[in-house]
């Protein structure tokens, strides 16, 4: 007995369609994965290299509370610098370090409420600060420690990487970062 044979019009794979869905979800997972991975692989790389870069410039870490003349002046063996210039006579200079549009303006109208004179802001020569950071020049560490007291901020260091001139004559550097 001979049958025709008559092909099937109707498309009938519902197979297909899971099998693109499951792919494209696959995909979508793959690379939120990658994304994530990139992002904490750097943080912890930029962390590393800036623990790298405090130990080999010996920036100290931490900002102790400041100590005023009379302390100072009670107990002569303590090594803590005491800040000679009252805030009001203390300028900073605020630099963005870390790319955010505006961050040194906002910081510097944070400083103005301590009542320091922000002798100017700008952008820092780099954008990839994670954490902010005071700089002092010569004589001037008290100022700075204080300083980083009043904006609970930890790293305090000597200039570095910027030159008297970057300061505009101010006393200290305040740079701004993640």
């Amino acid at each position: 007995m001979d049958h025709v044979y008559s092909p099937r019009q109707t498309v009938d794979t519902p197979w297909r369609t899971a099998a693109i869905v499951a792919a494209a979800v696959a995909a979508v997972e793959l690379f939120a994965l990658v994304l994530v991975g990139v992002v904490f692989g750097a943080k912890l790389l930029t962390d590393q290299a800036e623990k790298a870069i405090v130990t080999a410039t010996g920036a100290k870490t931490s900002a102790t509370a400041p100590v005023t003349k009379t302390e100072a002046n009670a107990s002569t063996t303590k090594s803590t610098p005491v800040a000679e210039l009252p805030r009001r006579r203390t300028s900073v200079v605020v630099l963005n370090g870390n790319g955010l549009p505006g961050a040194a303006a906002v910081s510097a109208q944070r400083m103005r409420r301590f009542h320091y004179i922000v002798a100017a802001t700008g952008n820092a020569p780099r954008t990839d600060f994670r954490r902010s950071l005071v700089m002092y020049r010569k004589g001037y560490e008290g100022e700075a420690i204080r300083l980083a007291h009043d904006l609970h901020i930890r790293r305090v260091t000597p200039l570095d990487g910027l030159k008297l001139r970057d300061l505009q004559g101010a006393h200290l550097a305040l740079i701004i970062g993640g």
